[in-house]
């Protein structure tokens, strides 16, 4: 039978109440008479050797514990230390190693090797962060351009009024991972999913200054000079304030229809010499999307925002994106945009025009 909290309290104050102190001066404790006492307490059928032999446990534990209540199971053995130091140092020598990998290379099983490296070793799994890959040559580049722009444009009255642009490619539908991809059912449904040939996408240009945009300009063809001219340049500039035009720059990144000689020439005879490209001075430093305003901020957060739901149409898209643009690149979301920039401009300088996104 079970023993309530209150039945093994009453056992061991009885066992102790009954004791009696023998000729040698040593107290005696009789289970005997414990067990007497219990009965009248509790008179319930029960046989009289399982119930001392309870009286018996209770009174050890109560001498070994201090408590009438069972311990917490001791559970798995420690781990040994020779173990801990071996996990330790094969994680440091290989610090991108599944868990999986480290139990079987060990022989440490999974669980164990989870708990080690989690409580013991104090590591947590953290995401890889991709970014665009930078040649030595770049370095000196980036820096010439963060300590011009510090020197020209840090300077809210001027960022203002000058624009720094770009483009990006948004598809209409997404990618279906066929191995991952499943669809539970009895029998096999036999489903399918189909997809063009060529992948509906439409492209969006825009541009963005401390206090406004301008866009989105849309294009589905590639991008070639002529058409960048008269199709994005063309749109851009007729809608510049006078005082954007008078004091404010112009940045564009450096692909080859953005830089022919040609569209060089148009954008002087609106900014002069005040646009930062290649070719240009100051010249706008190659596979640098961590300072373009756009792309290390408003063109990812733009596609988070508009594929939470699925698009039919290119239509539906394109108004997305105008409706996104509308909604959330107001003059103050633009001024914290032009902070970060700033910010990084800083820490550009401060890793000498090597990766920074790690100190952001």
């Amino acid at each position: 039978m079970g023993y309530s909290l209150e039945q093994n309290t009453f056992i061991v104050m009885s066992y102790y109440r009954n004791g009696v102190l023998n000729e040698y001066g040593d107290w005696v404790y009789s289970v005997d008479a414990c067990k007497d006492e219990y009965l009248v307490k509790y008179p319930v059928v029960i046989e009289e050797e399982s119930l001392k032999t309870h009286i018996r446990r209770i009174v050890a534990r109560f001498n070994d514990t201090g408590s009438v209540c069972k311990g917490k199971p001791t559970g798995r053995p420690e781990v040994s230390e020779d173990v801990v130091d071996d996990l330790r140092t094969r994680m440091e020598q290989s610090p991108k190693k599944s868990l999986s990998k480290l139990s079987l290379q060990s022989g440490v099983p999974y669980s164990t090797c989870q708990k080690v490296v989690k409580k013991k070793l104090h590591m947590h799994p953290y995401k890889i962060s991709l970014v665009q890959e930078l040649q030595p040559a770049d370095f000196p580049r980036r820096v010439q351009y963060c300590h011009w722009f510090q020197a020209n444009l840090d300077d809210n009255r001027i960022l203002d009024l000058s624009f720094f642009s770009d483009e990006a490619w948004f598809h209409l539908s997404g990618y279906v991972n066929s191995q991952n991809f499943r669809i539970w059912s009895t029998e096999n449904p036999h489903a399918f999913e189909e997809t063009p040939l060529h992948a509906m996408k439409v492209g969006v240009w825009l541009a963005v200054s401390r206090r406004r945009f301008i866009g989105p300009i849309f294009f589905q063809d590639t991008i070639n000079a002529a058409r960048y001219r008269e199709q994005i340049l063309d749109v851009f500039v007729n809608q510049l304030l006078p005082e954007e035009l008078e004091s404010g720059y112009f940045q564009q990144d450096g692909a080859t229809a953005h830089t022919t000689r040609e569209n060089l020439r148009y954008l002087e005879e609106f900014y002069d010499d005040r646009i930062i490209s290649l070719r240009a001075n100051p010249e706008w430093p190659p596979r640098s999307p961590d300072l373009t305003p756009l792309d290390f901020s408003v063109f990812g957060w733009m596609k988070d925002s508009i594929y939470k739901n699925r698009i039919h149409t290119l239509e539906e898209l394109m108004d997305k994106i105008t409706r996104f643009c509308n909604e959330n690149l107001n003059e103050e979301v633009l001024q914290d945009i032009f902070e970060n920039k700033k910010r990084r401009v800083a820490l550009c300088l401060r890793e000498n025009g090597q990766h920074f996104q790690h100190l952001l």
